[in-house]
């Protein structure tokens, strides 16, 4: 029976200045309802000594929220007298998924200046007159359809990447042509937001994506690695629906918060070690990932928000990647596509006909990123998407087989694609000295 949540996130410091405010504004016009619309509504106030993340606590209070609309009101903007009765009359006449309105927006005392929601846009600009917005978390939105994004726990622009991914949602809208919030931006009053760890926190909703780890777990070291490559991956996603799928290269071992499944049989071959992951996933994005990974809060909606068919994260450190600052296409392997951690659409996928597995360590990147290329689509590099990759242990245990996991797959490589990968590279030239006769079978 509760038709609007009305949800406001706040901080021990403003408990003596913006949090009584917005208090009194927000009950003091509850009050005035009849006493019928008085039940309809629900108001959550959630403050805390910022041990939380501004992006964890939104997540939290939507999922707290038992209303069938949602609307966060901040503690240090203005509302409308008349802004519950407003959205409920909107919600009774037109129950749309998204009631959204006007907003007066003043910048450190300036003049006031309107700010226009709606999904009119497909993204959010200025104007000389006016700034639009696509909408965000002060909009009333269906719960249902809420769920289906979240806030990345992020110190900035939390409410920009949960509004990116609401968007796709929104089929209909209902607009009121009038202002009903005021924000008032102030250099001096702004709180800086602190890096806080998120929680896993899982919806039951279908996965956004299928991330398949590669593992050979066969020590605890090892093993405690990929578990927190799992680990980080789910709590970085904050509140988005993710599968994790392992595939183990050791038997008889099981990961927490993941579905484990056992690698192909025979030599490790990567490309058909991830295909396999694939396969038991089906949601409509497929990350292919190494077990050595931290990823960072925010990574999925960055990606997400991209809207690319082929996206690698950001990984801080390296040197290929140092000078980015926005997201990026092109075909340099290290740059644009990050082959120890890439995502893909499922169609994509099912369009190359799965990763070419005649290369089997080295180049196996490569060889999706010709892939891809031959699909008629370059791969994008998302420097807000962070997964930090730790120094791999593969090849430490390869021993003799180091020379063709290496410097034989580049060679495999260069005769299937026509390239010349590392052809004036001294380590290459004496391999091929050392291994003259080497022919791989069937090219």
């Amino acid at each position: 029976m509760i038709a609007l949540s009305l949800l406001v996130c706040s901080v021990h410091t403003r408990r003596a200045t913006f949090a009584p405010k917005i208090i009194e504004q927000i009950y003091g016009q509850w009050e005035t309802l009849p006493e019928v619309d008085q039940q309809r509504v629900e108001i959550l106030f959630l403050m805390d000594n910022k041990i939380i993340g501004l992006g964890e606590k939104r997540n939290m209070m939507v999922d707290m929220a038992r209303g069938e609309y949602l609307e966060f009101v901040d503690d240090d903007d203005e509302i409308e007298p008349d802004l519950i009765s407003s959205i409920l009359a909107a919600i009774d006449e037109h129950h749309p998924d998204v009631v959204t309105f006007l907003a007066a927006v003043t910048i450190n005392g300036g003049d006031p200046k309107p700010c226009v929601y709606s999904t009119r846009w497909k993204r959010d600009s200025n104007t000389a007159s006016e700034y639009r917005r696509i909408p965000n978390h002060i909009c009333a939105v269906r719960k249902e359809v809420a769920r289906n994004a979240s806030f990345p726990n992020v110190p900035k622009g939390e409410d920009s990447g949960f509004s990116k991914l609401l968007l796709p949602h929104l089929k209909t809208e209902h607009h009121i042509p009038r202002v009903l919030y005021r924000y008032a931006y102030s250099d001096e009053t702004t709180e800086t937001q602190v890096e806080r760890p998120s929680m896993i926190r899982s919806r039951p909703l279908p996965p956004v994506v299928d991330v398949v780890i590669l593992s050979n777990g066969s020590d605890r070291s090892l093993r405690a690695m990929t578990q927190t490559t799992i680990d980080s991956c789910l709590s970085g996603a904050n509140s988005l629906p993710v599968n994790v799928i392992v595939v183990e290269a050791r038997p008889n071992l099981a990961y927490r918060n993941a579905v484990t499944i056992p690698a192909p049989p025979g030599s490790f071959n990567y490309n058909r070690t991830a295909n396999a992951g694939a396969e038991h996933g089906s949601a409509p994005w497929l990350m292919i990932a190494n077990n050595d990974l931290k990823f960072e809060d925010g990574w999925l909606h960055a990606l997400l928000a991209a809207d690319h068919p082929i996206v690698s994260p950001h990984n801080p450190g390296d040197p290929r990647q140092a000078d980015l600052e926005q997201n990026e296409v092109g075909r340099e392997n290290g740059r644009h596509l990050s082959g120890w951690c890439y995502c893909l659409t499922r169609d994509l996928y099912r369009l190359i006909g799965g990763f070419d597995e005649r290369v089997r360590f080295w180049c196996s990147d490569d060889a999706v990123l010709e892939q891809v290329v031959g699909a008629g689509y370059d791969p994008m590099i998302v420097p807000a998407a962070r997964v930090k990759h730790l120094t791999s242990r593969t090849l430490r245990r390869a021993g003799r087989d180091h020379d063709e996991l290496t410097w034989g797959q580049v060679r495999i490589f260069n005769r299937i694609y026509g390239r010349d990968k590392f052809g004036d590279d001294a380590r290459y030239l004496r391999y091929l000295t050392r291994h003259p006769e080497t022919v791989e079978a069937g090219l």
